[in-house]
């Protein structure tokens, strides 16, 4: 299997290529890139990009194998690159703190990240409470003894079990869900949980955040403990139907007629001149989501039948929030002439990473409507508005499903405005009614 090339670039800059270097060595080399952090403030210092890197070092820690040295010198480049973009915004502390870490003479291996052990006198177990890096989505195993089975333990035996197959963006959000849950249930030991204390979860949950957040953690909750059941570490699950029907829609609302005019007629006007223009067209014109678009490549747009299309697929490294969202739509409202020369584009559209792509396209999205952050509207709401209108036209659900990527109709209009697989005349129809 193929290393990509911005992974091996990565393996090379923190001298992970090397499966022989030791602990010392790539010590070394972590305190020279945090020194010249220090030294050329930025967010290229040494030609890096601190966010790209710690999503490749992400990739590089969930796929790759790794020696102990290897798997420690990661664990510290973590706590390096967060210095590192602390330092942008004039905190020096957390850099200072891995530096003073990584330069004491004795400096000890970091401890190992973990989530489950063997004993040596029988099956798997449970070692001890695990800790989530809400920042990355990885486990790690306290010190604590493991007497109870409690909230953060069952996670992370299921992330010990399913994470190699979770999206870095999914892992994150388990990372960050599993805390939450946690911070509340506590040392309590599942085995022995009953409906009240999750009842008392949710009414926790709901004094602080809006019903659609808190269904969202109910969910992970379900999917932990059923998983729990299903493997014998507990004996009930009493999550079901926890979740909340009234107060719980969406927070994000759909752009109206004029906004979206107002966003067609700037994208168009500056395509070629500023590539935002060209994200929020296709947003507009398709309603895919934003890293659906930032991950396309020249390969991607194409004609069939005629037609021009955009393929949302996972090839070449591309990840997808689902197998349903792998699908063909139809591109419509964008000039051909410029599909054409999109077309030919060797790689991405895109080459920004994918958190400055996503800030960067939302805050033009903002200044262009002139709205202001928090108000409810970003980039997603294209896919509302898209999903709101194919409704109000009378479009059957399969069509909608097709067009937005979901698993079932009711999810399109249900949460979005509102299945048998349909044929891209249709699609084209169905999005010619409303763009």
């Amino acid at each position: 299997m193929t290393t990509a090339k911005h992974l091996m670039q990565t393996l090379k800059t923190f001298h992970l290529d090397n499966p022989e270097a030791t602990w010392d060595e790539l010590r070394g080399r972590l305190v020279e890139i945090a020194e010249d952090a220090l030294w050329s403030p930025g967010e290229d210092s040494m030609g890096l990009v601190w966010s790209d890197l710690g999503e490749d070092l992400q990739e590089i820690a969930r796929t790759m194998p790794l020696t102990y040295p290897q798997a420690q010198a990661i664990t510290a480049a973590y706590k390096v690159l967060g210095g590192a973009q602390g330092r942008l915004s004039g905190n020096l502390s957390g850099l200072m703190e891995a530096l003073n870490d990584l330069k004491q003479p004795s400096a000890d291996l970091p401890s190992v990240p973990v989530s489950i052990c063997k004993s040596p006198e029988g099956p798997l177990q449970v070692a001890s409470s695990v800790v989530f890096d809400a920042g990355s989505g990885h486990s790690a195993l306290t010190h604590e003894s493991a007497q109870r089975f409690t909230f953060e333990t069952l996670a992370g035996a299921y992330l010990a079990e399913r994470g190699a197959d979770m999206a870095h963006a999914t892992l994150k959000n388990f990372g960050s869900s599993t805390k939450t849950i946690a911070g509340i249930l506590g040392d309590k030991d599942m085995r022995s949980h009953t409906r009240a204390d999750l009842v008392g979860m949710r009414e926790t949950l709901l004094e602080t955040r809006k019903a659609s957040t808190v269904n969202k953690l109910l969910v992970h909750v379900g999917s932990v403990l059923s998983w729990a059941v299903a493997t014998g570490m507990i004996a009930s699950d009493y999550s079901k139907k926890l979740t909340i029907v009234k107060g719980a829609e969406s927070s994000r609302e759909a752009f109206s007629t004029a906004h979206l005019e107002v966003l067609r007629k700037w994208a168009l006007g500056n395509l070629g001149a500023d590539w935002k223009a060209l994200a929020i067209a296709l947003g507009v014109a398709t309603g895919a989501r934003i890293g659906e678009i930032h991950q396309l490549t020249g390969a991607d747009l194409y004609k069939s039948d005629g037609q021009w299309v955009m393929d949302i697929n996972d090839k070449d490294g591309k990840t997808l929030k689902n197998s349903f969202s792998r699908r063909t739509v139809p591109v419509l409202g964008i000039p051909e002439g410029h599909l054409e020369v999109l077309s030919q584009t060797q790689g991405r559209l895109f080459t920004q990473s994918k958190s400055g792509f996503e800030q960067l396209v939302n805050q033009m999205l903002r200044d262009v409507l002139g709205i202001k952050a928090g108000e409810g509207r970003s980039f997603h709401s294209l896919r509302h508005s898209l999903a709101s209108d194919l409704k109000s036209a009378g479009v059957p659900l399969g069509v909608a499903q097709e067009i937005l990527g979901h698993s079932s109709g009711s999810i399109s209009y249900d949460l979005y405005g509102g299945a048998a697989s349909v044929n891209l005349v249709r699609l084209s129809e169905a999005i010619n009614l409303v763009r």
